[in-house]
């Protein structure tokens, strides 16, 4: 790991945000947020970020336990002497030693922002970061290309195996039938046997309808017919005229 990289892990175990962590650690105030975003991302940091936590944990614990055994002490000494003012004061600070009293003098008690003043380069963070940090490694270890070869490897070999023996489960140009054949005929439906009855009945020939059209010999037949009954009605034995009423 960079040094870099190992402030931002010793930035960020304080509980700080990604771009501050980017800032302290050194990073570019440009893009402190990307940064800080992508250091975030990786499994190394994390783990270091924790392993960080954990061993100022433990040593603060020891610490913590070191001085309670001491006030045990002093309360001890306080009780023989007949002086309760002191084994009181001596209480009070073993239980914000145990956390049972909060006290902002105590780190672990304290959880808040101690600098709540926002960073002159907040601004900053959001910019494009520095190309040239995206360079940096992430770890340094002996073990690591040659593990890095040994997948790449492995990869290749499975590739060269699936090339060569494909999978029998996967349809490939091979399986498809150098000829197709068009699709079966669907099978007859079934005649009901009234359709049937109807359909052996012989129809009537297009000759024995009766022809209805009129033609013109009809025509000439009905105009001759209508002017002959109009000439009957105009003749004068036919025609009388009506007398006008007085």
């Amino acid at each position: 790991m960079t040094t870099r990289q190992e402030d931002f892990c010793e930035a960020m175990s304080f509980n700080v945000g990604a771009a501050e962590a980017a800032r302290r650690a050194g990073y570019s105030a440009n893009g402190a947020k990307q940064r800080g975003a992508f250091l975030m991302s990786q499994p190394e940091i994390r783990l270091r970020i924790d392993e960080i936590r954990a061993e100022r944990r433990a040593q603060h614990q020891a610490h913590l336990d070191e001085a309670d055994e001491q006030v045990g002490w002093v309360i001890e000494d306080a009780f023989q002497s007949k002086r309760p003012a002191l084994a009181l004061r001596a209480i009070e600070f073993r239980l914000k030693l145990r956390g049972v009293i909060q006290d902002k003098r105590i780190a672990q008690h304290y959880s808040g922002a101690h600098d709540t003043q926002p960073h002159p380069d907040a601004d900053l963070e959001n910019l494009p970061g520095d190309p040239d940090e995206d360079f940096d490694p992430i770890r340094f270890r002996p073990d690591y290309v040659a593990a890095t070869a040994k997948l790449a490897a492995v990869k290749l070999a499975a590739a060269q195996d699936a090339q060569d023996d494909p999978d029998p489960g996967l349809m490939t140009f091979d399986d498809l039938p150098g000829v197709f054949t068009g699709a079966p005929a669907p099978a007859p439906a079934e005649v009901p046997a009234q359709a049937e009855a109807q359909t052996a009945a012989p129809k009537p020939s297009a000759k024995s309808k009766p022809d209805w059209r009129m033609t013109q010999d009809d025509l000439s037949r009905e105009i001759e017919k209508i002017i002959a009954d109009f000439t009957a009605l105009l003749e004068p034995a036919g025609f009388q005229p009506i007398a006008a009423s007085r």
